[in-house]
């Protein structure tokens, strides 16, 4: 932001860019104007970790969820790669709390949209509503034929609902 001259910023995060966008919105409050999220979790727990267990081996995914990560990454890489982020995201667990950055939301100062899929099968409703609970002053808004890529499956509903947040 410095070097691009940017006095202040709206974010969007999908997922652990959501996560990005927490950390981000409460360091460096003066710079963020306002954030949007939706597949975040600001912990983890154990039903989290035998859900990421689930999808660590992407052969065992549907063809439709698989093939497009395939194609732009090719088999090997995409497979290593779930696996890492598997690994990786796990190691929160071991965390006090299972934290990533649920410390963190009670500094978050800017005007904060939470989009939630109700039939998210990677990120259960109650970390929507823990981040709801301790952002202050944020807006949930659920989705109920909503998953966890709802920003592509309900691309003019979603649009919308964004574009009107940050005017």
């Amino acid at each position: 932001m410095k070097t691009l001259k940017f006095k202040k910023i709206s974010l969007l995060g999908w997922s652990d860019g959501g996560i990005t966008a927490l950390i981000a919105a409460a360091k460096y409050p003066s710079y963020i104007h306002k954030i949007v999220i939706w597949g975040a979790n600001a912990y983890v727990t154990e039903e989290d970790e035998m859900i990421y267990q689930g999808i660590r081996d992407v052969s065992k995914w549907s063809e439709k969820a698989k093939k497009p990560l395939e194609t732009l990454y090719g088999y090997d890489y995409f497979s290593k790669t779930c696996e890492k982020w598997v690994d990786g995201i796990k190691q929160f667990k071991h965390l006090p709390d299972g934290n990533i950055c649920r410390h963190l939301l009670p500094l978050v100062q800017c005007p904060t949209l939470i989009v939630h899929g109700e039939k998210d099968p990677l990120v259960p409703r109650f970390h929507a509503d823990f981040i709801h609970q301790h952002v202050r002053g944020s807006r949930l808004h659920l989705m109920p034929e909503g998953k966890h890529n709802l920003h592509l499956r309900f691309a003019n509903e979603f649009n919308k609902l964004v574009e009107d947040f940050l005017q």
